[in-house]
């Protein structure tokens, strides 16, 4: 597959990255990190005096081991940047380092010996079909792979043994925070698997870009404040991988005012509260010694008695927690979730069969059924928002009428989707077009 084209080309630290795309349509990420025999030399004669440099008790971040590199080896300048790159790598994730540092990747993916494969966001914009893409870094043995199990286990201060195989986990809030799955061998058959969702900054999400990149019309960016602002209960659905939180993490962020007293749960932390805001977060505890009750059905019930006033946000409603959050609608607080499904109608069935099982009553109680999902465009397949549907409880026949106000494709304005809404109408709020979606 000697044929290719850069599609790409950009800088990751002193490492070049090149995207390519091959004759037959398939891509790969290319990394190359450029040191120098010199600098190569130079690390691998004085790495552990380096090493043996660092004091314990010190935060080793980039400009603490600059100033030790340079006092240590008396140089400077580029040399310095080079050598402090060649170490931080060797503290924290080796081959994985440029990946986990480059912020165009959004998952990091291993299935025992070969290839580390990624989903790069450039790529996806191009050709969301492409998915995963390999790099030309390779786990070369079975033992390094498992080498790297152990060492994002204990990076994320975690056991992964024969007799707790599977581990969800995240990596320090220093390294990004960014979710971690690992699985042993044992599990999965004979192939360790190593998984890592990177968490995005919240000051990198906007629905500004959102609507920039067509995920959903700024029309409907504007309802969704609207319907944030009035406290509206909202439940975005979609299949995996098909925007869910991104467009859950940009609405909070940029729609709920960091003064509101709300409350997040999750069962793996990706939604980080607003720096100095009167948010809080649970997280499902996953300590051995933690009694097993502690899920997010308790977390919610744990929420309402918090003050909480304004919002209850679910990361993933999965289970019985739908019920605590019904309950907290009906006390006047906004919902704010993700389902997994692949529409409105097909959300609702599950919704209300068991394990959740809740009624046509309680479904009625979320203002917006937001659907995303990938479509294809005539050239690309791509995700968007492909519906934006109103339960509306029917109490004669104890039913659930969806009052669609957008689907794909649809060109309108705001003015044309609050004269669509139900609810709206029913909430007797102001409906000014909001100036702006920030």
């Amino acid at each position: 597959m000697s044929d290719f084209k850069v599609i790409d080309e950009y800088s990751v630290g002193i490492a070049n990255v090149r995207i390519v795309r091959y004759s037959n349509n398939t891509y790969q990420y290319l990394v190359e990190e450029i040191l120098g025999k010199d600098v190569e030399e130079l690390i691998s004669k004085n790495i552990d005096v380096i090493l043996n440099s660092i004091p314990y008790d010190v935060n080793v971040d980039e400009l603490t081991l600059s100033r030790i590199v340079s006092e240590v080896l008396n140089i400077r300048g580029n040399d310095v940047v080079k050598f402090v790159y060649a170490l931080r790598k060797e503290l924290k994730y080796k081959k994985f380092q440029v990946l986990i540092d480059d912020p165009f990747i959004e998952d990091i993916s291993v299935a025992g010996v070969g290839p580390i494969w990624v989903r790069h966001s450039k790529v996806l914009k191009i050709d969301p079909e492409a998915d995963y893409i390999p790099t030309n870094i390779v786990l070369s043995s079975f033992d390094e792979v498992l080498k790297y199990v152990n060492l994002f286990a204990e990076k994320a201060n975690k056991i992964i043994s024969k007799s707790s195989p599977i581990l969800d986990a995240n990596l320090p809030d220093s390294d990004g925070g960014h979710r971690i799955h690992l699985v042993l061998h044992e599990v999965s058959l004979g192939r360790p698997e190593i998984t890592i969702r990177k968490k995005r900054n919240y000051s990198t999400l906007s629905v500004k870009s959102l609507v920039d990149d067509g995920l959903l019309p700024d029309a409907i960016a504007k309802y969704l404040k609207t319907l944030v602002r009035a406290r509206g209960s909202i439940i975005i659905v979609g299949p995996p991988g098909s925007g869910k939180t991104t467009l859950l993490r940009a609405i909070l962020y940029e729609f709920i005012p960091p003064s509101w007293k709300i409350v997040i749960i999750e069962d793996t932390p990706e939604i980080d509260p607003l720096p100095k805001s009167n948010w809080v977060r649970y997280i499902v505890p996953t300590s051995l010694i933690t009694p097993n009750y502690l899920d997010q059905f308790a977390l919610s019930k744990a929420a309402l008695r918090s003050s909480v006033n304004k919002y209850i946000v679910i990361g993933e409603t999965r289970g019985a927690e739908a019920q605590v959050l019904v309950q907290a609608m009906n006390m006047g607080l906004g919902g704010l979730t993700t389902f997994h499904g692949g529409n409105a109608r097909e959300a609702i069935i599950r919704l209300t069969s068991p394990p959740i099982s809740l009624s046509n009553y309680h479904i009625s109680m979320f203002w917006s059924f937001v659907t995303v999902n990938y479509v294809f465009t005539g050239k690309s397949v791509k995700r968007v928002v492909i519906s934006v549907d109103e339960p509306i409880y029917d109490a004669e026949t104890d039913s659930i009428i969806l009052n669609n106000i957008y689907s794909f494709g649809d060109e309108v304005s705001y003015e044309e989707v609050v004269k669509k809404s139900i609810r709206l109408k029913n909430a007797y709020i102001s409906h000014q077009t909001p100036n702006n979606v920030g």
